[in-house]
């Protein structure tokens, strides 16, 4: 079967070949990558999951972090993947915004799971965000509070996972050893000299800014995009 349920996670599998885990950004679903997965699953094994309280994964309970969905996206590598507990099969890994960086958290809590990493549009908190988008949120987030209903709390918390910082620090970019790929769009919402910072704190990482893309040219782009990331994961 190509869905699969690990514990209260939705997943997706694609194609065939060497693994690659595609974890989607903020209050978005695997769909996201929909453009993506049949140019990616021609060369492998496409892993898609719906990260916890997103999609069709359940929210569970106790707090929603990012490094919790770091967890979860390391259950989905051990429960799928053909390795066995004590050598787990390392997958490739591509994050898009808060996607990526539940990708570097997996990197740096899971380091045996992760065999290269693709960091699409990731940030370190809210001050890697263009200034604008960070006023936006901040009022996005108030206009939240103010909302009545039950909607709120999610919306409240999905934004919070943007507005609050995802607990990653320089010493942890510098300890990622798997080869590493940071790309962000030409006019993306986040700030083009952090987006160099991340390339330049991860050892060895590779940077590429594409050109007259938004903060979704891995979705908007998809055709010229998705060989690129082909290109790396195959080199």
């Amino acid at each position: 079967s190509w869905q699969h349920r690990v514990g209260d996670l939705h997943v997706e599998v694609r194609g065939s070949g060497a693994p690659l885990l595609v974890i989607h950004g903020n209050s978005g679903n695997l769909r996201f990558f929909d453009r993506n997965v049949p140019l990616l699953a021609e060369h492998r094994r496409v892993v898609a999951m719906d990260c916890r309280g997103q999609g069709r994964s359940a929210r569970g309970t106790g707090p929603l972090t990012l490094s919790r969905m770091a967890d979860d996206a390391a259950r989905v590598i051990r429960a799928l993947g053909a390795g066995t507990d004590a050598a787990p099969e390392r997958f490739d890994v591509l994050g898009f915004s808060d996607g990526a960086n539940v990708a570097i958290l997996l990197a740096v809590r899971h380091p045996q799971l992760v065999r290269s990493l693709v960091l699409a549009s990731g940030n370190l908190g809210v001050s890697g965000l263009r200034f604008g988008v960070r006023w936006g949120l901040r009022m996005l987030h108030l206009a939240a509070i103010l909302t009545p209903g039950p909607a709120r709390r999610r919306k409240l918390e999905l934004l919070r996972l943007m507005l609050d910082s995802p607990g990653i620090g320089m010493r942890d970019l510098r300890r990622i050893s798997a080869p590493t790929l940071v790309l962000a769009g030409q006019h993306d919402v986040i700030r083009r000299g952090h987006t160099r910072m991340l390339a330049s704190s991860i050892p060895h990482a590779r940077l590429l800014i594409v050109r007259g893309g938004s903060h979704t040219v891995l979705r908007d782009q998809a055709e010229s995009v998705t060989p690129l990331v082909v290109d790396f994961l195959t080199s």
